[in-house]
Formats: C-alpha cells, sequence, structure tokens
C-alpha cells in the first residue's frame, strides 16, 4: 500500500498528495503528529525500533508519526494507541501549537509541520504493549531533566531506569525544535 501526504507550501497552505517516498526525497513541507506522555514530575520517551527505516535505536517522541491524505490531525491520536497499545483519553490531551522541523540527511530530507501535544498521563512502563516493529523500549525522564538535555544545559542525563543518555542518542531533530519543546514540556502542569 502506497502512503499518500498532503504537501504544504512554507506557509502550511495544502498544494497536493504525494508519497511519503518523493516527499522526503523532494523535502516537500507535510503534516505530522507528535505526543510527548507527561505525569507531574516526568516524560516518556520512546527508544525507536533496531528494525525501523529512519533513525533505530535511536529516542525520540513519546509517540509520532506521519498523517495520511485522508487524516485530520486529531486522526494523529492513532499513532499513541499503535505504538504503545494504550487508549487514549481526549480530555488529558492538550494542544501544544505547530513546531516547524527540517532534518537533513543525504538523500533524505523531512521537513515537517509537526502537531504537538502533551498527554497528561498516569501510567506506568507496565501500562504500554509496545508494536515491536515501531517501539523497541519506553523510558521515563524527569521532565526538568530532559528540558536541560534539549537545552543543552546539560550533557548527560539519566532515565529512570538508569540508562543514560545524551542529545547524540535522539532523532536529529533542529535544535529549535529541542528548544521549543523543551518550553512546552515546562507548560505541562499548567
Amino acid at each position: 500500500m502506497v502512503e499518500l501526504l498532503k504537501v504544504f507550501d512554507e506557509n502550511y497552505k495544502y498544494i497536493y498528495d504525494e508519497t511519503r517516498e518523493n516527499i522526503h526525497m523532494k523535502g516537500s513541507w507535510h503534516e505530522t503528529f507528535h505526543c510527548w506522555l507527561v505525569n507531574e514530575a516526568n516524560v516518556f520517551i520512546q527508544k525507536r525500533s533496531t528494525t525501523k527505516k529512519d533513525f533505530p535505536s535511536l529516542y525520540d517522541i513519546t509517540a509520532a508519526g506521519h498523517l495520511l491524505a485522508d487524516e485530520e490531525v486529531m486522526d494523529g491520536v492513532r499513532e499513541v494507541e499503535e505504538e504503545l497499545g494504550i487508549q487514549v483519553d481526549l480530555s488529558k490531551l492538550k494542544r501544544m501549537g505547530i513546531v516547524r522541523d527540517v532534518i537533513r540527511l543525504p538523500g533524505f530530507i523531512d521537513k515537517e509541520f509537526a502537531n504537538v501535544f502533551l498527554y497528561q498521563s498516569s501510567f506506568t512502563k507496565d501500562d504500554f504493549k509496545l508494536q515491536e516493529e515501531e517501539v523497541e523500549s519506553i523510558h521515563a525522564v524527569a521532565i526538568g531533566d530532559l528540558q536541560a538535555l534539549f537545552k543543552g544545559e546539560m550533557k548527560n542525563i539519566f532515565c529512570l531506569d538508569g540508562n543514560q543518555i545524551s542529545l547524540i542518542d535522539f532523532v536529529p531533530h533542529e535544535t529549535e525544535y529541542f528548544s521549543v519543546i523543551a518550553d512546552m514540556l515546562g507548560s505541562s502542569s499548567s
């Protein structure tokens, strides 16, 4: 099955539909859904599966994915449910806004309008039933530590399970993306 995504201009105006492969080859703007699960003190991050085509074994957003051409932004909730195996309570989902994010690699340009959400949760790692081809593991990190890492104030942080990680262990989002997400995580309790 060929995945079609909506292509946008730099002002987030729809142009046409295109395959995901062509979008990343041409560097066309498209939509994604990014959901960060948080509680009072911690944020969950995922470690991508070793079998992922893009960015295997790197840490990333709790759950995220591309929005298909026939989907609206809120349809992206399916990514949380598919990747983590949890049912989303929409009343706990907080829309934070749209963040531009560009990742440039040889033969791959990912230009996203990321629709970012925080999901207030009381989950534990045992609540997740991970989609193994997408997600290798889930890790809880103190919100303040992840903010400091994303803003370049700390070089390394520890997950609550003892894993030490640095920014180089994450999918290579833009510095500005990490900074905006750090600010958004700071408002997670408001």
